[in-house]
Protein backbone atom coordinates (compact mmCIF):
# COMPACT_ATOMS: atom_id res chain seq x y z
CA UNK A 1 0.00 0.00 0.00
CA UNK A 2 1.27 3.21 -0.84
CA UNK A 3 1.41 6.80 0.75
CA UNK A 4 -1.06 7.88 -1.72
CA UNK A 5 -3.78 4.89 -0.75
CA UNK A 6 -4.02 5.67 2.88
CA UNK A 7 -6.59 7.65 4.26
CA UNK A 8 -5.68 11.45 5.27
CA UNK A 9 -3.73 11.84 8.67
CA UNK A 10 -1.98 8.20 8.27
CA UNK A 11 0.92 9.46 9.21
CA UNK A 12 0.72 11.06 11.81
CA UNK A 13 -1.17 8.16 13.16
CA UNK A 14 2.07 5.77 12.52
CA UNK A 15 4.34 8.30 13.91
CA UNK A 16 2.33 8.86 16.80
CA UNK A 17 1.30 5.05 17.50
CA UNK A 18 5.34 4.46 17.02
CA UNK A 19 6.21 6.95 19.54
CA UNK A 20 3.90 5.48 22.01
CA UNK A 21 4.89 1.90 21.66
CA UNK A 22 8.54 1.68 20.95
CA UNK A 23 9.86 5.27 22.92
CA UNK A 24 7.16 5.99 25.43
CA UNK A 25 6.07 9.41 23.66
CA UNK A 26 6.58 11.43 20.76
CA UNK A 27 8.85 14.01 23.47
CA UNK A 28 10.84 11.05 24.73
CA UNK A 29 11.16 9.99 20.54
CA UNK A 30 12.94 13.35 20.17
CA UNK A 31 15.40 13.25 22.68
CA UNK A 32 16.35 9.88 21.33
CA UNK A 33 16.85 11.44 18.20
CA UNK A 34 18.36 14.62 19.43
CA UNK A 35 15.81 16.21 17.64
CA UNK A 36 14.37 19.93 18.57
CA UNK A 37 10.58 20.92 18.21
CA UNK A 38 11.93 24.56 17.81
CA UNK A 39 8.79 25.90 20.04
CA UNK A 40 6.33 23.83 18.20
CA UNK A 41 4.30 21.04 19.40
CA UNK A 42 6.11 17.69 19.59
CA UNK A 43 2.78 16.39 16.98
CA UNK A 44 3.03 19.15 14.74
CA UNK A 45 6.66 19.20 13.53
CA UNK A 46 7.15 15.27 14.37
CA UNK A 47 5.72 14.06 10.56
CA UNK A 48 8.70 16.68 9.18
CA UNK A 49 11.73 15.89 11.62
CA UNK A 50 11.13 11.64 10.58
CA UNK A 51 10.77 12.59 7.15
CA UNK A 52 14.32 14.37 7.22
CA UNK A 53 16.16 11.49 8.99
CA UNK A 54 14.15 8.71 7.36
CA UNK A 55 13.52 9.88 3.78
CA UNK A 56 9.66 8.80 4.59
CA UNK A 57 7.45 7.70 6.89
CA UNK A 58 7.12 4.70 5.44
CA UNK A 59 11.05 4.13 5.77
CA UNK A 60 10.07 5.42 9.30
CA UNK A 61 7.37 2.68 9.79
CA UNK A 62 9.93 0.01 8.36
CA UNK A 63 12.45 1.00 10.98
CA UNK A 64 10.13 -0.04 13.36
CA UNK A 65 8.32 -2.93 12.54
CA UNK A 66 5.45 -4.76 14.98
CA UNK A 67 7.15 -7.64 14.88
CA UNK A 68 10.61 -8.88 14.35
CA UNK A 69 12.40 -11.03 11.66
CA UNK A 70 12.63 -14.88 12.60
CA UNK A 71 16.15 -15.09 13.54
CA UNK A 72 17.28 -18.13 11.58
CA UNK A 73 15.33 -16.31 8.22
CA UNK A 74 17.86 -13.62 8.88
CA UNK A 75 21.01 -16.13 9.08
CA UNK A 76 20.22 -18.17 6.05
CA UNK A 77 19.66 -14.93 3.80
CA UNK A 78 22.15 -14.83 0.46
CA UNK A 79 23.81 -11.68 2.63
CA UNK A 80 23.12 -12.19 6.16
CA UNK A 81 22.55 -9.24 8.37
CA UNK A 82 24.91 -10.75 11.15
CA UNK A 83 27.35 -8.76 12.75
CA UNK A 84 30.33 -9.49 15.20
CA UNK A 85 30.96 -7.30 18.55
CA UNK A 86 33.46 -7.35 21.48
CA UNK A 87 31.49 -6.42 24.90
CA UNK A 88 33.16 -6.76 28.70
CA UNK A 89 31.26 -8.85 29.61
CA UNK A 90 27.26 -10.45 28.28
CA UNK A 91 24.67 -9.04 30.86
CA UNK A 92 21.60 -8.85 28.45
CA UNK A 93 19.27 -8.50 31.68
CA UNK A 94 21.13 -5.82 32.95
CA UNK A 95 22.96 -4.00 29.52
CA UNK A 96 19.31 -4.06 26.79
CA UNK A 97 21.20 -2.24 24.23
CA UNK A 98 24.36 -1.77 21.34
CA UNK A 99 26.08 0.99 22.56
CA UNK A 100 28.45 3.16 20.14
CA UNK A 101 30.20 6.51 21.04
CA UNK A 102 30.27 8.47 18.77
CA UNK A 103 26.55 9.51 16.78
CA UNK A 104 28.04 8.38 13.28
CA UNK A 105 28.94 5.25 14.17
CA UNK A 106 25.44 4.19 15.11
CA UNK A 107 24.42 6.00 12.12
CA UNK A 108 26.78 3.71 9.80
CA UNK A 109 25.24 0.51 11.34
CA UNK A 110 21.84 1.80 10.86
CA UNK A 111 22.59 2.80 7.25
CA UNK A 112 24.12 -1.26 6.82
CA UNK A 113 21.75 -3.22 8.91
CA UNK A 114 17.93 -4.20 8.82
CA UNK A 115 15.89 -3.84 11.74
CA UNK A 116 16.00 -7.49 13.31
CA UNK A 117 19.97 -7.66 12.81
CA UNK A 118 21.70 -9.90 14.68
CA UNK A 119 24.82 -9.48 16.56
CA UNK A 120 27.10 -11.97 17.81
CA UNK A 121 29.16 -10.79 21.14
CA UNK A 122 32.64 -11.57 22.13
CA UNK A 123 34.67 -10.75 25.49
CA UNK A 124 36.80 -8.38 24.88
CA UNK A 125 40.28 -8.12 26.31
CA UNK A 126 39.38 -6.11 29.63
CA UNK A 127 36.52 -8.23 30.39
CA UNK A 128 35.81 -9.24 34.17
CA UNK A 129 36.35 -12.66 33.94
CA UNK A 130 39.36 -14.02 32.14
CA UNK A 131 37.76 -17.04 31.11
CA UNK A 132 35.33 -14.88 28.93
CA UNK A 133 38.11 -13.34 27.15
CA UNK A 134 38.50 -13.90 23.58
CA UNK A 135 35.21 -16.12 23.92
CA UNK A 136 31.81 -15.94 21.89
CA UNK A 137 29.63 -15.30 24.75
CA UNK A 138 26.03 -14.11 23.24
CA UNK A 139 23.99 -13.35 20.40
CA UNK A 140 21.66 -10.41 20.86
CA UNK A 141 18.99 -9.25 17.83
CA UNK A 142 19.01 -5.43 17.24
CA UNK A 143 15.90 -3.12 16.19
CA UNK A 144 17.00 0.48 15.10
CA UNK A 145 15.31 1.87 17.94
CA UNK A 146 17.37 4.88 19.10
CA UNK A 147 17.83 6.25 22.33
CA UNK A 148 20.30 6.87 25.01
CA UNK A 149 22.39 4.19 27.19
CA UNK A 150 20.29 5.02 30.25
CA UNK A 151 17.32 4.41 28.57
CA UNK A 152 18.60 0.89 28.05
CA UNK A 153 19.90 -0.13 31.45
CA UNK A 154 18.44 -0.32 35.06
CA UNK A 155 18.68 2.49 37.64
CA UNK A 156 21.71 1.05 39.72
CA UNK A 157 23.80 -0.47 36.25
CA UNK A 158 23.26 3.58 35.06
CA UNK A 159 24.54 4.48 38.63
CA UNK A 160 27.59 2.53 38.33
CA UNK A 161 28.05 3.56 34.38
CA UNK A 162 28.27 7.34 36.03
CA UNK A 163 31.04 6.52 38.69
CA UNK A 164 33.41 4.81 36.49
CA UNK A 165 35.43 7.54 34.54
CA UNK A 166 36.62 5.35 31.66
CA UNK A 167 32.59 4.32 31.19
CA UNK A 168 30.69 7.41 31.67
CA UNK A 169 31.34 8.70 28.06
CA UNK A 170 31.60 5.65 26.44
CA UNK A 171 28.56 3.69 24.00
CA UNK A 172 25.76 6.37 24.64
CA UNK A 173 24.57 6.33 21.39
CA UNK A 174 22.60 2.91 21.98
CA UNK A 175 20.13 0.62 20.02
CA UNK A 176 17.63 -0.97 21.45
CA UNK A 177 18.22 -5.34 21.72
CA UNK A 178 14.87 -6.85 21.63
CA UNK A 179 15.94 -10.56 22.15
CA UNK A 180 18.98 -12.03 23.44
CA UNK A 181 21.16 -15.76 23.72
CA UNK A 182 23.94 -16.74 25.73
CA UNK A 183 26.35 -18.95 24.44
CA UNK A 184 26.81 -22.03 26.43
CA UNK A 185 29.64 -21.40 28.98
CA UNK A 186 30.93 -25.13 27.93
CA UNK A 187 30.84 -24.95 24.17
CA UNK A 188 32.25 -21.31 23.77
CA UNK A 189 34.55 -21.01 21.11
CA UNK A 190 37.30 -18.50 20.87
CA UNK A 191 36.51 -15.71 18.14
CA UNK A 192 39.30 -16.48 15.71
CA UNK A 193 37.88 -19.76 15.09
CA UNK A 194 34.09 -18.51 15.05
CA UNK A 195 35.39 -15.62 12.22
CA UNK A 196 38.39 -15.98 11.05
CA UNK A 197 38.21 -13.65 8.02
CA UNK A 198 36.28 -11.04 10.13
CA UNK A 199 38.36 -11.23 13.32
CA UNK A 200 42.01 -10.56 13.38
CA UNK A 201 44.07 -8.71 16.82
CA UNK A 202 44.80 -5.63 14.42
CA UNK A 203 40.91 -5.07 13.83
CA UNK A 204 39.61 -5.82 17.34
CA UNK A 205 39.74 -2.61 18.27
CA UNK A 206 37.28 -0.88 15.22
CA UNK A 207 34.93 -4.62 15.63
CA UNK A 208 34.42 -3.37 19.31
CA UNK A 209 33.70 0.14 18.42
CA UNK A 210 31.53 0.08 15.41
CA UNK A 211 31.14 -3.69 14.82
CA UNK A 212 31.98 -5.66 11.24
CA UNK A 213 29.75 -7.59 9.28
CA UNK A 214 30.34 -11.18 9.74
CA UNK A 215 31.00 -13.21 6.03
CA UNK A 216 28.47 -15.87 5.23
CA UNK A 217 30.23 -18.98 6.12
CA UNK A 218 30.60 -17.21 9.78
CA UNK A 219 27.25 -15.96 9.79
CA UNK A 220 25.86 -19.71 8.92
CA UNK A 221 28.56 -20.57 11.86
CA UNK A 222 26.15 -19.45 14.35
CA UNK A 223 23.68 -21.90 13.87
CA UNK A 224 26.71 -24.48 15.37
CA UNK A 225 26.37 -22.88 18.45
CA UNK A 226 24.83 -24.08 21.56
CA UNK A 227 22.45 -21.44 22.79
CA UNK A 228 20.16 -21.04 25.65
CA UNK A 229 17.55 -17.41 25.16
CA UNK A 230 18.25 -15.16 28.17
CA UNK A 231 16.02 -11.60 29.28
CA UNK A 232 16.34 -8.30 27.97
CA UNK A 233 16.52 -5.41 30.40
CA UNK A 234 12.98 -3.83 29.16
CA UNK A 235 11.79 -6.73 27.14
CA UNK A 236 9.53 -10.01 28.09
CA UNK A 237 10.69 -12.10 30.81
CA UNK A 238 12.17 -15.17 29.69
CA UNK A 239 11.20 -17.79 32.03
CA UNK A 240 12.76 -21.14 31.32
CA UNK A 241 16.24 -20.75 30.13
CA UNK A 242 16.58 -24.71 27.77
CA UNK A 243 19.94 -24.92 26.07
CA UNK A 244 19.92 -26.35 22.95
CA UNK A 245 21.33 -26.23 18.98
CA UNK A 246 21.32 -22.67 17.67
CA UNK A 247 18.41 -23.80 14.61
CA UNK A 248 16.13 -25.04 17.37
CA UNK A 249 16.72 -22.21 20.15
CA UNK A 250 16.93 -19.58 17.82
CA UNK A 251 12.80 -20.26 17.03
CA UNK A 252 10.02 -16.89 16.26
CA UNK A 253 9.10 -15.27 19.50
CA UNK A 254 5.60 -15.63 19.54
CA UNK A 255 2.86 -13.60 20.89
CA UNK A 256 -0.54 -14.89 22.64
CA UNK A 257 -2.86 -15.83 25.53
CA UNK A 258 -0.82 -16.69 29.07
CA UNK A 259 -1.51 -20.47 29.50
CA UNK A 260 -3.23 -21.17 32.74
CA UNK A 261 -2.39 -24.78 32.93
CA UNK A 262 0.54 -25.63 34.75
CA UNK A 263 3.31 -26.98 32.18
CA UNK A 264 7.23 -28.52 32.32
CA UNK A 265 9.96 -28.23 29.83
CA UNK A 266 12.44 -30.06 29.10
CA UNK A 267 15.66 -30.23 27.02
CA UNK A 268 15.84 -32.48 23.66
CA UNK A 269 17.59 -35.98 23.90
CA UNK A 270 21.15 -35.69 23.04
CA UNK A 271 24.11 -35.87 24.79
CA UNK A 272 24.32 -34.56 28.53
CA UNK A 273 26.50 -33.52 31.36
CA UNK A 274 26.65 -34.46 35.13
CA UNK A 275 26.40 -31.55 37.81
CA UNK A 276 26.44 -30.88 41.40
CA UNK A 277 25.18 -27.47 42.48
CA UNK A 278 25.56 -26.05 46.20
CA UNK A 279 23.57 -23.02 47.50
CA UNK A 280 26.13 -20.15 48.50
CA UNK A 281 24.82 -18.61 51.37
CA UNK A 282 24.20 -19.22 55.46
CA UNK A 283 22.35 -22.70 55.08
CA UNK A 284 21.48 -22.64 58.97
CA UNK A 285 19.46 -19.55 58.13
CA UNK A 286 17.98 -21.20 55.03
CA UNK A 287 17.02 -24.48 56.54
CA UNK A 288 15.96 -22.51 59.89
CA UNK A 289 18.14 -25.56 62.19
CA UNK A 290 21.30 -25.96 61.95
CA UNK A 291 23.13 -27.67 58.83
CA UNK A 292 26.39 -28.88 61.16
CA UNK A 293 28.60 -27.65 58.64
CA UNK A 294 26.67 -29.49 55.81
CA UNK A 295 26.42 -27.99 52.43
CA UNK A 296 22.98 -27.99 50.02
CA UNK A 297 22.83 -29.09 46.72
CA UNK A 298 20.94 -29.84 43.91
CA UNK A 299 22.17 -32.86 41.41
CA UNK A 300 21.05 -33.39 38.18
CA UNK A 301 22.00 -33.38 34.30
CA UNK A 302 22.00 -31.22 31.63
CA UNK A 303 23.39 -30.12 28.24
CA UNK A 304 24.55 -27.13 30.23
CA UNK A 305 25.26 -27.50 33.88
CA UNK A 306 26.56 -23.85 33.93
CA UNK A 307 22.79 -22.75 32.37
CA UNK A 308 20.71 -24.71 34.43
CA UNK A 309 22.68 -23.35 37.39
CA UNK A 310 21.61 -19.90 35.89
CA UNK A 311 17.86 -20.59 35.36
CA UNK A 312 18.01 -21.89 38.96
CA UNK A 313 19.32 -18.45 39.87
CA UNK A 314 16.74 -16.57 37.78
CA UNK A 315 14.21 -18.04 40.52
CA UNK A 316 15.42 -16.73 43.51
CA UNK A 317 14.79 -12.85 44.49
CA UNK A 318 18.09 -10.76 44.57
CA UNK A 319 19.72 -11.99 48.60
CA UNK A 320 22.18 -13.49 50.26
CA UNK A 321 21.33 -16.99 48.42
CA UNK A 322 22.89 -18.01 44.89
CA UNK A 323 23.49 -21.20 43.14
CA UNK A 324 26.68 -21.78 42.13
CA UNK A 325 28.18 -24.85 40.31
CA UNK A 326 30.32 -27.18 42.31
CA UNK A 327 30.73 -30.14 40.21
CA UNK A 328 30.26 -30.18 36.57
CA UNK A 329 31.56 -33.66 34.23
CA UNK A 330 31.72 -30.10 31.12
CA UNK A 331 35.13 -29.23 32.84
CA UNK A 332 37.06 -32.11 32.15
CA UNK A 333 35.62 -34.41 29.71
CA UNK A 334 33.08 -34.32 26.72
CA UNK A 335 29.46 -35.25 27.62
CA UNK A 336 27.76 -38.63 28.25
CA UNK A 337 26.58 -39.77 24.79
CA UNK A 338 22.31 -39.80 25.91
CA UNK A 339 20.09 -39.02 29.10
CA UNK A 340 19.95 -42.69 29.59
CA UNK A 341 23.72 -42.63 30.52
CA UNK A 342 23.63 -39.70 32.47
CA UNK A 343 20.31 -40.85 34.13
CA UNK A 344 22.29 -43.68 35.44
CA UNK A 345 24.92 -41.15 37.27
CA UNK A 346 22.10 -39.28 38.35
CA UNK A 347 20.76 -41.88 40.06
CA UNK A 348 23.81 -42.75 42.19
CA UNK A 349 24.26 -39.65 43.53
CA UNK A 350 20.92 -39.52 44.92
CA UNK A 351 20.70 -42.62 46.56
CA UNK A 352 24.13 -42.30 48.33
CA UNK A 353 22.99 -38.75 49.30
CA UNK A 354 20.00 -39.81 50.51
CA UNK A 355 21.83 -42.71 52.57
CA UNK A 356 24.79 -40.77 53.76
CA UNK A 357 23.08 -37.14 53.90
CA UNK A 358 19.67 -35.26 54.20
CA UNK A 359 17.41 -35.82 51.04
CA UNK A 360 15.31 -32.21 50.93
CA UNK A 361 13.29 -33.45 48.50
CA UNK A 362 13.57 -34.28 44.72
CA UNK A 363 17.38 -33.38 43.87
CA UNK A 364 17.88 -31.30 47.04
CA UNK A 365 20.11 -32.92 49.51
CA UNK A 366 21.94 -31.89 52.40
CA UNK A 367 25.56 -33.51 53.04
CA UNK A 368 29.25 -33.19 53.74
CA UNK A 369 31.95 -32.31 51.11
CA UNK A 370 33.00 -36.05 51.59
CA UNK A 371 29.73 -37.74 50.52
CA UNK A 372 29.54 -35.06 47.93
CA UNK A 373 32.47 -35.94 46.38
CA UNK A 374 32.17 -39.76 47.41
CA UNK A 375 29.00 -39.53 45.40
CA UNK A 376 30.24 -37.66 42.82
CA UNK A 377 32.92 -39.60 41.74
CA UNK A 378 30.72 -43.03 41.95
CA UNK A 379 28.03 -41.22 39.75
CA UNK A 380 30.67 -40.31 37.01
CA UNK A 381 31.95 -44.43 37.06
CA UNK A 382 28.40 -45.02 36.71
CA UNK A 383 27.59 -43.40 33.43
CA UNK A 384 30.47 -43.84 31.74
CA UNK A 385 29.94 -47.90 32.30
CA UNK A 386 26.06 -47.85 31.43
CA UNK A 387 24.96 -50.05 29.13
CA UNK A 388 21.14 -50.53 27.80
CA UNK A 389 20.00 -53.56 28.39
Amino acid sequence: MTAQDRAPGWDKQAINSIAARDYGGLERMFEAHDWDAGGRLYGQIAPSRVVEIYGSVAAFEAAHPAEWPDPVDVIDQDQPDVWLTSYYGFAPESWGLLGFTQEWMRRDFLDNSRPGALVVIYGAGGAENPLERGRILGVQQQSHIRGHKRDFVPANRWADEQRDEGRRDKWNYALKAVRAWRVSAETRPRVQEFAPETYSPSSATLIGARGRRLTVSEARGLLDLDLTEVTVFGGASVDFHVSGPAREILRPSKAGPVSQAAFMTRESEGPKHLYILALEGNADHFLGHSAEGNRIVKVGFSRSPDTRCYSHNCALPAGAFRWSVLRSSAKDRSPFPSSSHALAGEKVMKNLLDQHGSSLGREFFLASDNHIENAWNMALAAAETWKSE
